[in-house]
């Protein structure tokens, strides 16, 4: 009895005395935190160079998590992955084999999630110490060639005149800074999204894009669409026909027979499917949900070289709910692969394709970038593994805020992409954007790539 109240008596003097002690004093075994860290591009194509500072107290190792999309405590971003390197390092080069399996090898255009986190390995498991904060980079990028058809290649989500009512700027106040965006820029080829054929007024949203175009350049008149009506005949449902796409006349010939109108019965109606074709929809959709895509071959003046270009806006869909959200990300890769089935069946060996547009779907999506992904697998190379990237920090869709918020990793949400089949690498893959713009032109950036088209 003695020693049981002896014994309580000395547990209890030792809880008051811990209880005094600092909480740091628990903490002492802990591996020592990493303190910064950065990822960059390594030196070869397909690299990533991460370095990072830490005391390397009780650590035996470091885990290099990477990731698709954000993660927290626990590396739970999509397609998590791990290297393991000695406690000894404080820097690491992820092959081009390793980031290629983790999601950004240069043909994709992703960039890499990556954090650091000191590992004690003892007896009873592993403990794991301050993690560095979450830093993301894109790897090396793969040098386009050094000879070649250079291309200045565009996409424009312009928002459709017929949303007027619910924007705080109106197409008839937007149209002349569209027209100056292209200009600006000056690209060869612009996919456009969201050019109404409908008629708000006298003209339709596709005509009075071509006015404000011919009104900004005078002298020149340049640039063309290849289509301004409708796709389909007037009364049949469908859902959007304003994928469009615009040339510059001085420096590229549309090849397509792209008509305005249908010949029937001795009278020219006024639509035509020329130049388009309907891209699938999900089980159980009506017509309405029925989208066109845009497409033409046009010629290099300069070389004599053709190529096929399409520009798609696939479907806007998206649901908290996985197994919905799933069946979206697969309906728009579907559309995808639809788009790659329809050029196969008219392009010529060896021709260069592109595929530009507002995806609806992007890399920090946590369902998948599925229309993206399948277009890679197939051997298109995504514009934004460039040389150069511009204001990737800010997102495609800017909602027409005043303010863009810049996203912390450097890398924000971008729907508007532009992939490109027949040839590698990118110099440059920029958004036209400023972070604070109180009047926008779109609710998207327009987007534009830097390309070199074979010439063989």
């Amino acid at each position: 009895m003695r020693v049981a109240v002896r014994a309580a008596a000395v547990t209890g003097a030792l809880a008051a005395a811990l209880s005094v002690l600092p909480t740091t004093a628990f903490a002492a075994g802990s591996p020592g935190a990493v303190t910064s860290v950065s990822a960059v591009p390594g030196a070869q194509s397909g690299e990533i160079k991460v370095s990072w500072r830490a005391s390397g107290a009780r650590t035996d190792k470091f885990r290099v998590e990477t990731a698709l999309t954000p993660f927290g405590s626990s590396n739970d971003g999509r397609g998590a992955s791990t290297v393991t390197v000695s406690g000894s390092k404080r820097s690491v080069t992820l092959s081009a084999d390793t980031v290629r399996k983790a999601g950004a090898a240069p043909a994709t255009g992703n960039h890499l999630y990556v954090r650091v986190v000191p590992v004690d390995q003892t007896r009873s498991g592993a403990r794991k110490g301050k993690a560095s904060a979450l830093v993301a980079t894109t790897s090396r990028a793969v040098p386009p060639p050094t000879t070649g058809s250079p291309l200045r290649i565009a996409s424009y989500n312009i928002r459709s005149a017929k949303y007027d009512g619910d924007d705080r700027r109106p197409w008839s106040q937007r149209a002349s800074g569209v027209a100056a965006d292209i200009l600006t820029v000056q690209p060869g080829i612009v996919a456009i999204q969201e050019a109404s054929p409908g008629r708000f007024g006298a003209l339709r949203q596709t005509e009075s894009l071509q006015a404000a175009l011919i009104r900004a350049d005078p002298a020149m008149a340049r640039y063309t669409l290849t289509r301004s009506s409708v796709y389909v005949a007037p009364g049949t449902p469908h859902g959007s026909q304003a994928a469009r796409l615009l040339y510059d006349s001085s420096r590229y010939q549309l090849l397509t027979p792209c008509t305005d109108t249908t010949v029937l019965n001795g009278a020219a109606l006024d639509y035509s499917n020329t130049c388009s074709f309907d891209l699938p929809i999900a089980p159980g959709d009506s017509p309405i949900w029925q989208r066109s895509a845009a497409y033409a071959e046009f010629m290099d003046l300069a070389t004599g070289k053709t190529f096929l270009a399409v520009s798609a806006h696939l479907d806007y869909r998206h649901s908290k709910k996985a197994s919905l959200e799933a069946k979206y990300n697969e309906l728009r890769r579907v559309q995808a692969a639809t788009i790659w089935a329809n050029m196969n069946l008219i392009r010529k060996p060896g021709q260069p394709v592109i595929v530009a547009g507002d995806f609806n779907a992007s890399q920090t999506d946590k369902g998948g970038n599925a229309p993206h992904d399948y277009l890679v697998s197939q051997g298109f190379y995504d514009a934004a593994g460039a040389e150069r990237q511009v204001d990737l920090d800010l997102p495609s869709l800017n909602h027409f805020d005043t303010t863009l918020k810049a996203d912390p990793q450097g890398y924000a949400r971008r729907v508007d992409q532009i992939l490109v089949y027949g040839t590698v690498g990118s110099k440059t893959f920029a958004q036209v954007v400023k972070q604070k713009d109180p009047a926008r032109n779109s609710d998207h950036n327009m987007v534009y790539a830097d390309v070199v088209l074979p010439t063989f």
